[in-house]
């Protein structure tokens, strides 16, 4: 998941966004996963929106194949859930994915605090706002509260980027984030 994370963050700083959100809910208790990307970037238009499926439009220059939607919608969709966007012209676009969190198709988490890290970094002027939930609590990240603890070191130092991904990384673990039951029935067998 944290490819996706990587790609579909990387679109909201592409599209202009002051402030981007990432929520995502994992609950075994209720069979759900989601993530819900929302940003205040330029938005889509109708037309362009009616296109953002199909595997060879892209807005990208440097790059002609736009697969990161199509592929995760298709995947979502395997996995008894899908893939919605909605966006208005200057005001900004919502993605939302979701899974059956049981299903053995299901991606794993990976590193989706690095994902957030690196995107963060490379986008210094943007607030970037990441709260997870689980069955066991919920972890809230911050870009503005980091940079006031950091009091002017910046985020894309490496030994602080390194940091922060590692408390990111500690807080998940508090909650149980990404503990995929899959593993976890893995690791019991072996």
């Amino acid at each position: 998941m944290s490819h996706y994370v990587l790609d579909i963050l990387g679109n909201s700083v592409r599209a202009g966004a002051r402030v981007v959100r990432l929520t995502i809910t994992e609950s075994p208790g209720e069979n759900i996963y989601r993530m819900v990307f929302e940003d205040d970037g330029k938005g889509m238009s109708p037309e362009l929106l009616e296109e953002v499926f199909s595997p060879w439009m892209t807005t990208r220059r440097e790059r002609r194949i736009g697969m990161g939607l199509p592929l995760l919608k298709q995947g979502a969709q395997q996995c008894g859930g899908d893939l919605v966007v909605d966006s208005t012209p200057g005001v900004g676009t919502t993605v939302t994915v979701a899974f059956e969190y049981a299903h053995l198709d299901r991606p794993v988490a990976g590193d989706i605090a690095g994902s957030v890290v690196m995107t963060a970094a490379s986008a210094p002027d943007i607030v970037f706002l990441y709260t997870h939930t689980t069955d066991k609590g919920t972890y809230r990240f911050s870009t503005v509260e980091v940079e006031e603890a950091l009091d002017g070191v910046s985020l894309t130092n490496p030994s602080i980027m390194r940091a922060v991904q590692e408390m990111i990384r500690e807080n998940l673990d508090e909650i149980g984030a990404g503990l995929d039951e899959r593993t976890v029935l893995h690791n019991d067998m072996i």
